[in-house]
């Protein structure tokens, strides 16, 4: 049973229309909108990038196990490109099948660009959230500042700027994350400095440069589409790493058979999907292992022999890699 509905739309007519609701509180000065339930906590914060360009940052968190319906304003013209973190079990689920990739939309770490047809659910466990950064702009803007002619017009951002498609999600945040971090700590920051406008300004357009200069290459891995049963292989590559690693790295070869792909495809669809090469994901699962039989008091020498480490030393140094710090002072942090 979904327990509300909401109706998104251009930054500047939804701040209007959300005035409305008795049970709103709008802090004008810090630009933020509390609309708090029973079931759900959601904060709107709206920053204006440029005549044309908003910033949107939309907080939700689950009091109890609750549905919410979302869907876009069919009234006015408008194109967001999101930047999206899931916080425990969030499933969001279109109420069309035109949205390409809709299976990463529930991923903890995605971007996706749509337009103002969308709809979807999103089913709440408690304590889950999404913490979600949103431009929204019109279509003009975007022609002032992307020559849309010169762009092939099969690559899928310009299927949803001419509806052909609702929105495209994907999976890949290397392209992103430490641009997105930064403006995440400027945004989340309890003052606001004199600069504050021009620097999420910058950064704002950092963001959205950065995803225009990927999809607008028609060689990006980003426009050749992931097809189900390669999104389905990484899972399974990702599960085996996961319930496996303390066997040590099984090979390219071993895991492209487990996802049922060529190794090329494997490590090309890997990469896009995690933002990490298979063996960079499976160090990282080693080392969390790792880290948290250090602080439970283990020794370097046994962690290094319950990881098929040859020698305390390789563990020591992959350690320091990982994390910036040695395993000892792990041990220290009990």
């Amino acid at each position: 049973m979904t327990s509300a509905s909401w109706k998104i739309s251009y930054p500047e007519k939804f701040i209007t229309e959300i005035e409305q609701y008795p049970a709103i509180q709008h802090d004008k000065q810090n630009h933020l909108i509390k609309a708090d339930s029973k079931e759900l906590l959601t904060s709107f914060q709206y920053e204006k990038i440029e005549e044309g360009c908003y910033l949107f940052v939309v907080d939700m968190e689950a009091v109890e196990n609750t549905r919410i319906a979302i869907s876009g304003d069919r009234e006015i013209e408008y194109y967001c490109l999101s930047y999206q973190l899931i916080r425990g079990d969030v499933n969001k689920t279109p109420n069309k099948d035109t949205y390409h990739q809709s299976k990463t939309l529930s991923l903890p770490r995605i971007c996706s660009f749509y337009n103002n047809q969308f709809d979807y659910e999103t089913a709440f466990e408690e304590k889950s959230g999404v913490r979600a950064f949103i431009f929204c702009f019109t279509k003009e803007w975007l022609g002032s500042n992307i020559d849309l002619e010169a762009v092939d017009a099969s690559a899928g951002f310009m299927k949803v700027l001419s509806k052909e498609m609702e929105g495209i999600a994907y999976f890949n945040d290397n392209f992103y994350k430490d641009t997105f971090d930064e403006l995440d700590k400027i945004i989340s920051g309890a003052n606001r400095s004199p600069v504050y406008n021009l620097v999420v300004k910058k950064l704002s357009l950092v963001l959205i440069a950065d995803f225009f200069s990927i999809v607008t290459d028609p060689v990006s891995v980003l426009n050749v589409p992931a097809l189900p049963q390669e999104f389905d292989g990484v899972e399974q590559i990702k599960s085996y790493i996961n319930k496996n690693f303390k066997k040590g790295f099984p090979g390219l070869n071993v895991l492209a058979d487990i996802g049922k792909m060529t190794v090329p495809t494997m490590r090309r669809q890997f990469k896009r999907q995690t933002g990490k090469t298979a063996f960079d994901y499976f160090r990282e699962v080693q080392m969390r292992h790792a880290f948290e039989l250090l602080q439970k008091g283990n020794q370097v020498k046994q962690v290094a022999h319950l990881l098929n480490f040859r020698n305390p030393a390789n563990l020591s140094r992959t350690f320091k890699e990982v994390y910036r710090i040695a395993p000892k002072e792990v041990q220290g942090l009990r």
